[in-house]
């Protein structure tokens, strides 16, 4: 059953409310919460919607991991953002008892596209650990990083044909099986990246999408998380101060039309380049400039082979952790509830302590390689976004995309 109806779309907080108690129903098992602070109020305008790389700071630090098998999970309603299979399921691990005692021996596959050591990667190893103990050694995750099962689509295709049966995945990527998604790649849409995550995992629209994802692709959302704001680095490029100074530059986007409208938007034109081909495309000159977060730009080393990193931070890089039907629907309640509160723990608090700390190493790895980072004061911030305002005016304000960007705008007041 689908548990949020048509009138709560007006009253975004009172909708974070209800799935804050339907989460509690469902998470009978696991280990103590954190609390932390609420996401930030939404700005009143766009004269600033984006921050400096490795700025945010969306959450208190998290503390003590603690908790046991025997141990009730007691959930604090300040986490912010809640496992979202309560979307599909309401909630499924309701008269899950308080210890777990199911015994089925359950082994999934999990497919990460990032390197071990990034603390989405680390989030899901801990996840694992900690869902075996759990579970008593009945449930146990094969993990494999660094996109050793293939790239991020290709991941999701094992997903979707339950070969693996857990990826984390760039939300944009799902505009391949429900188009719509690609309006979470539109620049300067939202305002923080809390605005952006609390729509995600809260919003009623949202929720229509994964639920259509689901019928159309197979692939259950269950959380996210925000590895930073992508912004545009460059490589033996003429210092640039606004989008008409990068008129014929190559910079490297995804396949997806959006992508490359945001690219183009940006004043350079779009090249597809698979991201596990960026490091080469940079280094012979196929492209001459990217658009990640910083997080991003070091994990994949991108920053060897760059020279200037500019923080336009035009839109979030959210990842989704996504689970095939067939494999959700097989674990016990039990097994469900654990997995649903180390999801709430570790896609929340946890997760933007680390990344909070990961960006700042970034931010000092980039710098020190030599790498020149360019602050938003030395960019003419007002044409990048009069630019992405017109390409969102003249491209995307149709349709389910237009219906999208209003309901963003009205739900946070923009």
């Amino acid at each position: 059953m689908y548990v949020l109806s048509n009138n709560l779309k007006g009253d975004y907080f009172k909708m974070k409310k209800l799935l804050s108690l339907a989460l509690a129903a469902a998470m009978a098992l696991s280990i103590a919460a954190c609390s932390v602070q609420n996401p930030n109020t939404p700005p009143a305008s766009n004269s600033n919607p984006g921050t400096s790389a490795g700025s945010q700071n969306p959450g208190t630090p998290a503390g003590s991991n603690g908790g046991s098998a025997s141990g009730a999970y007691t959930y604090d309603e300040s986490d912010p953002y809640p496992c979202i299979a309560i979307y599909r399921d309401g909630d499924p691990a309701a008269d899950a008892h308080a210890t777990v005692t199911s015994t089925d021996d359950i082994t999934w596959t999990i497919a990460v596209c990032l390197q071990e050591s990034n603390p989405q990667s680390v989030a899901v190893k801990l996840m694992g650990q900690e869902l075996e103990e759990l579970t008593n050694g009945h449930f146990k995750w094969d993990i494999f990083y660094n996109s050793v099962l293939g790239s991020e689509s290709e991941a999701v295709e094992l997903v979707r044909n339950n070969t693996a049966q857990f990826v984390t995945s760039n939300v944009t990527v799902m505009s391949t099986y429900v188009d719509t998604f690609g309006v979470f790649a539109l620049p300067y849409l939202f305002h923080s990246e809390e605005d952006e995550l609390n729509y995600l995992s809260s919003s009623p629209k949202a929720y229509e999408l994964y639920k259509e994802l689901e019928e159309t692709a197979g692939l259950v959302t269950l959380g996210f998380n925000c590895t930073g704001s992508r912004c545009l680095s460059t490589k033996g490029v003429k210092q640039i101060k606004s989008p008409a100074d990068l008129s014929g530059t190559k910079v490297r986007s995804m396949e997806a039309q959006v992508w490359q409208d945001v690219i183009s938007c940006l004043g350079a034109t779009p090249v597809p380049v698979a991201y596990t081909e960026l490091y080469t495309g940079l280094q012979t000159g196929v492209v001459q400039g990217q658009d990640n977060p910083i997080a991003n730009t070091v994990d994949g080393k991108f920053y060897e082979v760059l020279d200037t990193f500019y923080e336009t931070d035009h839109s979030y890089l959210v990842s989704a952790y996504y689970t095939n039907p067939t494999a959700w629907d097989q674990l016990p309640d039990d097994y469900k509830a654990v997995l649903m509160g180390l999801l709430q723990k570790y896609q929340g608090n946890y997760y933007h302590e680390e990344i909070l700390k990961f960006r700042e190493d970034c931010a000092k790895t980039v710098a020190d390689a030599g790498v020149k980072i360019v602050p938003q004061s030395e960019l003419d911030m007002d044409a990048f976004y009069a630019s992405a305002d017109a390409m969102i005016a003249d491209k995307y304000m149709t349709g389910s995309y237009a219906d999208f960007v209003n309901d963003v705008k009205s739900t946070f007041n923009y």
